[in-house]
């Protein structure tokens, strides 16, 4: 019950092009996405004064690593995993 060869017709380097660009474009979508969520939360932060300064520094600090760390790299996750849908 071994591995038989793959029916596709792409050679192993083709595979890895496409992973590859599936991943980078996953990671691009992603960082579009956080950079878009951080825009929209320090907006927000800016228009509700009310909030404590130290609350709201350490809120930033908390949505730009979710937004430029995490989110990025769940849409690089999410890019591979296309590719993978894509070679089969």
């Amino acid at each position: 019950m071994g591995r038989g060869r793959r029916r596709s017709g792409f050679s192993l380097g083709m595979r890895a092009t496409i992973l590859t660009w599936s991943a980078i474009s996953g990671l691009i979508l992603g960082v579009f996405a956080g950079t878009l969520l951080f825009a929209t939360l320090l907006l927000g932060g800016e228009l509700v004064p009310s909030v404590a300064p130290r609350l709201a520094g350490r809120v930033r600090v908390v949505v730009a690593v979710i937004s430029f760390v995490i989110i990025p790299v769940v849409g690089a996750i999410v890019g591979w995993l296309e590719g993978r849908l894509k070679l089969q």
